[in-house]
């Protein structure tokens, strides 16, 4: 008597095959996405970058904090965000944009992003640095872990539960968070 069909100790091998495939796949794909949104941001701070030079050379000064409206580049909003307390930066992140005090040098653009839990996040920062001798412009990126409510112009230590957001910064910055 020929039976056909599988035993449970088959079918539990392939079930555990394919649970072992998908503890490797998701990070891998988690990460993926999030390298994905961060070039959304990336691009839009170079637009941000580009425009907030123009502004030097044209005004002889830095845009004021978060003013977005006085560049010549359009930035999206927040969804459902509007008035004087609008937020710009999208769907992903959070744009915020400023000199710093007392460097008339110095201008930072930085991109939050906040994870499923609200203390694990990471900013993508683009520092803007004029060589007051020739006016040309230099830019530096980095990405830092911090813990919410971190100013742009610091950098907070992160929490030690940060590891994903830690991850994800190298990702993006292909090992090299600290400048890339």
């Amino acid at each position: 008597m020929n039976k056909q069909g599988f035993t449970l100790i088959e079918l539990l091998v392939v079930v555990l095959i394919i649970g072992i495939l998908a503890a490797v796949a998701l990070p891998q794909y988690t990460t993926a996405v999030e390298k994905a949104r961060a070039t959304e941001a990336l691009s839009l701070m170079s637009a941000i970058a580009g425009a907030a030079e123009r502004y030097r050379i044209q005004k002889d000064a830095w845009p004021d904090a978060d003013a977005f409206n006085k560049l010549d580049v359009e930035i999206p909003l927040v969804s459902g965000s509007t008035g004087s307390t609008a937020t710009y930066g999208g769907q992903n992140f959070h744009m915020h944009m400023g000199p710093i005090a007392g460097d008339d040098t110095t201008f930072v653009i930085a991109a939050d992003r906040a994870l499923v839990n609200a203390s694990k996040a990471y900013t993508l920062k683009t520092i803007l640095v004029e060589n007051s001798a020739t006016g040309a412009f230099s830019t530096t990126r980095a990405c830092t872990t911090y813990v919410s409510g971190g100013s742009i112009n610091t950098t907070t230590t992160a929490p030690a539960d940060t590891l994903d957001a830690g991850q994800f910064c190298n990702a993006i910055s292909n090992g090299h968070p600290e400048s890339f």
